[in-house]
Formats: C-alpha cells, structure tokens, sequence
C-alpha cells in the first residue's frame, strides 16, 4: 500500500504542476475568478441591500428580495405591494447598493439573492468575463448551461 501512497502523491503533484483539470472537466481559457457578497441594513420604513464584490466598477447585479408572507397568502391580501422587488445595482469602488420602501412591510424573513451577470453588460466587463459570465470562476459560481452565474444570497428577520 506504500508504493499506492506515493503513486498517489506522483500523479497529484504532477496535476498541480501541469495544471491538469478532473476528469470531464475543461479548463476554461482566461477564466477570471470574481467574488460577491450581500447584506442588509434597515432603517424606519427603508432596506438597503448591500454588499462587496471585486467586479469592477459599472458591472450590473441584479437583485430580488422576497418576503415570506408572499408564499403564505394571494397577492390580493399582501399589506403591501412590493413584498417581491427586483432591481439592479451598479458596482462602485468594489460596493453595490439599492433602497427599498418597507412600508406596511410585516414581521417576517426576508431573502435577498444578488446575480451577476445581467446583460448586457458594458464592454470592460465583457471583455473580461464573457457576455454571458462564460469566464466566470469562483466559489459562488454556477453553470447555467453555457453561461455561468455569481451568486450571494442573505436570508434574516424583518422587524419594525
């Protein structure tokens, strides 16, 4: 078993110098690794949905932030009309950023989800990243087909 052990060992350092890749799984030529995440601030009767990425400046997220209470009764019965909202944020010096109006928002938890990319997107972020995030790579990163997907989500509490 000690000559396996160090088989073993042979082949991974071998990958980790060549650069070789799991089986099935291409590397992706100019991939850019990219981070995002997301919270909340709350003030009176306005959410701010916030957070930090390193994408560059003028690249488009967009966000939705969802209410439970729209999963427990008809939209004829919300005590407000904007317990789901989407929208987009621009990045700014590595920060995003959009109000919302709460009012007659009740108690209840609230789900942010933050995506990039949206397209379109300007061409400095394009040429970086693919039309649609194609060279995408990080740890919140999904495959939507041939597009790829950043992704933070914020789950928490609302209180008045």
């Amino acid at each position: 078993m000690a000559w396996m052990d160090k088989v073993l060992r042979t082949v991974v350092l071998g990958c980790m110098l060549s650069g070789c890749t799991p089986a099935g799984q291409d590397p992706v030529a100019g991939a850019e690794r990219a981070a995002l995440d997301v919270g909340h601030q709350s003030k009176w009767r306005e959410l701010r949905v916030s957070g930090t990425t390193d994408l560059p400046d003028g690249a488009v997220l967009s966000y939705r932030v969802t209410h439970a209470l729209t999963d427990e009764i008809a939209p004829a019965e919300w005590p407000a009309k904007n317990l789901i909202t989407d929208g987009t944020a621009i990045v700014q010096a590595g920060q995003y950023w959009a109000d919302l109006n709460t009012t007659y928002w009740p108690a209840g938890t609230v789900r942010i989800r933050v995506e990039f990319p949206v397209v379109p997107q300007p061409g400095s972020v394009q040429s970086v990243y693919g039309e649609f995030g194609e060279r995408l790579e990080g740890d919140n990163v999904s495959s939507l087909g041939s597009s790829k997907v950043l992704t933070a989500e914020h789950v928490f509490e609302w209180t008045r």
